[in-house]
């Protein structure tokens, strides 16, 4: 090992502890305050570092919103979730699906809040903000997901996976975000709409019974 490698990898790792310090201390200021309301100054002074390196990381305020949105713990949850062993029908691969995604939307309700209203009015932000969000990631492990249905024959062989994984994470959202946030639906009512979607859902899309079984399902979840 070279003498000068011994000098970058601390500052290195400086570097990435005083990026997460940021990251985490304007995630806590946006939700407290809101974008517009949050301010590098007093984000910097939560990090305990100076304010011009959220301009040297970041580029700036907007940047360091977007490292926030770009977590990999985010990633890694939806990763995990996906690839929890099948459910024994639809209905109930819907229901933990849409009971998932209206937790985790609810938790970064304010975040999604700031991000919308940015993505409304500045198009690049939209357009940084499309090159990091994990939707697209999501929905394609979640169509790999379904097409183990397929598989283990519990959904029909014509099973549309692409539209049924955008249906699913169409209406998390809008029970996650839009009911909540916008039209302010009780807790109650939503879980209630989450139990009908479900039940519509895999009457919608299970194969008759003769097709799929239990014992198919756990088989193909291995």
């Amino acid at each position: 090992m070279h003498s000068d490698d011994l000098v970058r990898k601390p500052r290195a790792r400086d570097r990435q502890a005083t990026r997460d310090a940021l990251i985490a201390a304007a995630a806590t200021a946006f939700a407290a305050c809101g974008y517009e309301g949050a301010t590098t100054r007093a984000i910097a002074d939560a990090a305990g570092c100076s304010e011009a390196l959220i301009q040297r990381y970041f580029s700036g305020k907007e940047g360091l919103l977007l490292a926030v949105l770009d977590k990999e713990d985010d990633r890694s949850d939806a990763a995990l979730f996906l690839g929890r062993p099948l459910c024994s029908t639809m209905a109930q691969e819907a229901r933990e699906m849409l009971a998932h995604l209206v937790e985790k939307i609810s938790e970064r309700s304010d975040r999604i809040r700031i991000v919308i209203s940015r993505a409304l009015l500045d198009r690049a932000f939209k357009t940084h903000l499309n090159r990091i969000w994990i939707r697209e990631e999501i929905r394609s492990g979640l169509e790999a997901r379904l097409a183990r249905y397929v598989d283990a024959g519990i959904t029909e062989p014509e099973f549309d996976v692409g539209s049924a994984a955008e249906m699913l994470l169409s209406l998390g959202f809008e029970l996650g975000f839009v009911h909540r946030e916008i039209l302010e639906t009780s807790p109650e009512m939503t879980r209630r709409l989450l139990e009908q979607f479900a039940d519509m859902f895999g009457r919608a899309v299970s194969a008759p019974p003769s097709r799929g079984s239990p014992a198919k399902t756990q088989k193909g979840g291995e």
